[in-house]
């Protein structure tokens, strides 16, 4: 990395993370001109899937009942999508009159450079200089920032789940508690993160008031929704219930065996899958049981609902995935040069996969 490894490493993160957004307009320059023909803007284009869901909560708040328009939506609502994301683009596009799309890309940016910074600091703690600074460059450069480009909730968890374990691990417990509650808040998967803290802070301490208190806390947002979805809905588990419209009916039993099939046929979604359950288990041999713990729950769930469906979102988008990817490669240069090359073509392809809406980016 020569001079660059010599740089201070808030300004080696700011200079990774504007290249990486640079070439992400570029990307977009290109796109629009090749395949959309100058035919939208940045904002517009980005907007798929979820971000129109994210976009009714932030007009319209949450739908009293099951939709029967658009033809499309008949029957989906938008409760499976949490609501601390869509509420703090609402209230700052409100006060800055920005187009709340465009709101929503300008502060998933915002996300995810803290979100490097507190990845360097978390990757400092575990291996060298060198090493923290590659991982840095695996999340500048993930091929997943498609999503942080859009109106999606990732890189907002992306930066709670990293605040989160950073305080859990450097022993700010109350704060680790805080960051907790409010990833859950901000998509069903961030309660996981109250399994893995309650099972870090027994062992350090038993089972203790303060303990079960904070752990408590870890859990408040997704509590809190759920009360909201009883008083709105009568359902408790409305945001689980509705998911059964988006073909997410859990695995069949009777049928295994060509569920199965199915799902290993989404090659995309599946092969991500397998690579975030080695992973897992990487991790665990490295001692990293907490880690290691969160990357398998906050996957698992939605390969349980019977359906890859997102799965290599799910997967992508998870900081111990680049965690340990970083430890993997920490030996190695070469194997550390094949793998940012690797991440850097698929950071570009997907982008353009994405302006061609390609269905595997779902």
């Amino acid at each position: 990395m020569g001079r660059f490894a010599k740089l201070h490493w808030l300004v080696f993160c700011s200079l990774i993370f504007i290249v990486s957004r640079l070439i992400m307009l570029y990307q977009y320059e290109l796109a629009n001109s090749i395949l959309i023909h100058q035919h939208g803007n940045f904002a517009d284009l980005m907007c798929k899937w979820d971000c129109k869901w994210y976009l009714t909560i932030i007009q319209d708040g949450y739908d009293a009942h099951l939709r029967i328009s658009p033809k499309v939506w008949n029957g989906l609502a938008n409760w499976a999508f949490f609501p601390l994301y869509p509420y703090i683009v609402r209230y700052t596009a409100l006060v800055s009159r920005l187009q709340p799309v465009l709101m929503g890309i300008i502060l998933n940016q915002l996300f995810v450079f803290v979100a490097l910074i507190i990845f360097y600091l978390y990757l400092k703690m575990a291996v060298d200089e060198l090493n923290s600074r590659f991982g840095v460059v695996l999340l500048a450069f993930s091929p997943f920032s498609v999503y942080f480009a859009s109106l999606y909730t990732e890189a907002l968890f992306l930066l709670l789940s990293l605040a989160a374990f950073y305080s859990m691990r450097t022993n700010r417990r109350f704060l680790a508690a805080i960051c907790g509650g409010l990833l859950s808040a901000t998509r069903p998967l961030g309660c996981m993160f109250a399994a893995v803290y309650f099972y870090n802070q027994i062992k350090r301490f038993g089972v203790t008031g303060k303990v079960c208190g904070y752990t408590f806390i870890a859990l408040s947002g997704l509590l809190i929704y759920m009360l909201y979805l009883y008083f709105l809905t009568g359902d408790f588990l409305a945001f689980h219930t509705v998911q059964r419209a988006w073909g997410r009916h859990g695995l069949d039993v009777a049928h295994m065996g060509n569920q199965l099939k199915h799902m290993v046929r989404d090659s995309h979604d599946s092969i991500l899958f397998i690579f975030s359950c080695v992973i897992s288990v990487y991790l665990l041999t490295k001692k990293y049981v907490e880690e290691a713990i969160f990357n398998v729950l906050a996957t698992l769930p939605g390969v349980l609902t019977g359906t890859m469906m997102s799965e290599g979102r799910f997967c992508g988008t998870l900081f111990t995935f680049y965690f340990g990817i970083t430890l993997l490669a920490r030996k190695s240069n070469s194997l550390k040069l094949s793998i940012a090359l690797l991440f850097i073509i698929f950071y570009i392809s997907y982008f353009l996969y994405w302006m061609a809406h390609a269905s595997f980016l779902v």
